[in-house]
């Protein structure tokens, strides 16, 4: 049924865009980590998993985007 696919279209949209949303919210706490007070040596390891971790949610982020794009 056609009716039937466009209900399921419209909910796959609205979970791709509460993804969106919460891939958005990592991003932003990710920013607000201060890691001055870990000892240097300690620091430029968690400054390099963290860039990883942001990679990532960017590279999810387009993946998605480009979803909605096959959906719409």
């Amino acid at each position: 049924m056609i009716h039937d696919d466009e209900v399921e279209k419209q909910k796959n949209l609205i979970t791709l865009e509460r993804i969106m949303f919460h891939l958005d919210e990592v991003t932003r706490f990710w920013n607000q980590l201060d890691l001055s007070g870990i000892a240097q040596e300690d620091q430029r390891e968690w400054d390099t998993r963290i860039k990883a971790c942001k990679d990532s949610i960017e590279y999810t982020k387009k993946s998605v985007q480009k979803f909605i794009k096959v959906l719409a």
